[in-house]
């Protein structure tokens, strides 16, 4: 049996107040694995974590068959990273950025990386300063595109891209796939492109893990009912209460987990499936 290509084995991480996990999740390999959740949710830490930047309180931490951090180094040979944190203002302009980057990496592209240049609309002698945000971002996917990895790390690629520039980006990702032993691990807040994109999915909050699994079983396993009630839902399993107004109400039902409503002489009247960004705005509703 193939190990997966990412494995969180109660992982912690403490930030002053704020806690991560214990995260239990595994990325399987050949996978395009989404990690959403709101702001402060803890997403950028876990992707920080995986490359190495500090390290764990507690729990292990393994990706593509090695362990962090006894074997940090050769972890980060296969694996690129993207960020909108990267900077590359040192380098002055793209072109010295991109030949400073591709010295450390013998898997680099140079074919691959003139295409992607031409593709996402930069040049060489473009200053780094004058990029707008959204082309330093696009520079940052360049240089993580640009080499054979079998990891990929994405941490909010889309942030300042616009819809022609997104539909690239997920174009040149889908390509990076068809080698099938490759995965992608990515956070997004541009929940369709990621319910369209992405197989399997992680959401977390508040540093805790909700829920995770395959995109189609996460998403038809969930339903929103509107029901007429005789009595409080409160308590029945497998089942939210997302609003409600005197015998009306409008639930959250977990199918795996659902006790049935007519326990509480429930009159369904109506039952709809959900969208990914309908169930992450319920799971993380306040």
């Amino acid at each position: 049996m193939t190990a997966p290509a990412i494995e969180l084995d109660g992982v912690q991480k403490r930030w002053g107040d704020f806690t991560l996990g214990p995260l239990m999740l595994a990325v399987p390999r050949g996978a395009i694995y989404a990690l959403i959740g709101p702001n402060g949710a803890g997403k950028t830490t876990t992707l920080d974590l995986l490359m190495g930047m500090g390290e764990p309180d507690g729990g292990h931490i393994r990706m593509l068959g090695s362990e962090l951090p006894r074997d940090e180094i050769e972890i980060k040979r296969r694996t690129a990273y993207v960020s909108p944190d990267t900077g590359y203002q040192a380098w002055s302009t793209v072109g010295r950025a991109i030949d400073f980057v591709r010295g450390f990496y013998p898997d680099w592209d140079d074919a691959h990386c003139a295409r992607l240049l031409k593709e996402f609309g930069l040049k060489r002698e473009e200053k780094i300063s004058a990029l707008s945000f959204g082309a330093r971002t696009k520079l940052s996917l360049v240089m993580a595109l640009s080499r054979e990895a079998e990891l990929l790390l994405l941490d909010e690629p889309t942030i300042g891209l616009d819809a022609g520039a997104r539909h690239q980006l997920f174009a040149e990702l889908l390509a990076f796939m068809q080698d099938e032993k490759r995965t992608i691990l990515i956070s997004s807040h541009q929940l369709t492109d990621v319910e369209r994109f992405a197989d399997h999915c992680a959401i977390i909050d508040k540093g805790k893990l909700l829920i995770a699994g395959r995109m189609d079983e996460l998403v038809g396993r969930f339903s929103q009912v509107d029901v007429r009630l005789a009595s409080d839902p409160a308590g029945l399993a497998g089942v939210r209460v997302l609003e409600r107004e005197g015998d009306r109400a409008r639930l959250l039902v977990d199918r795996e987990a659902a006790q049935p409503l007519a326990a509480i002489d429930a009159e369904v009247i109506n039952e709809v499936p959900m969208t990914l960004e309908e169930l992450f705005l319920a799971l993380v509703q306040k």
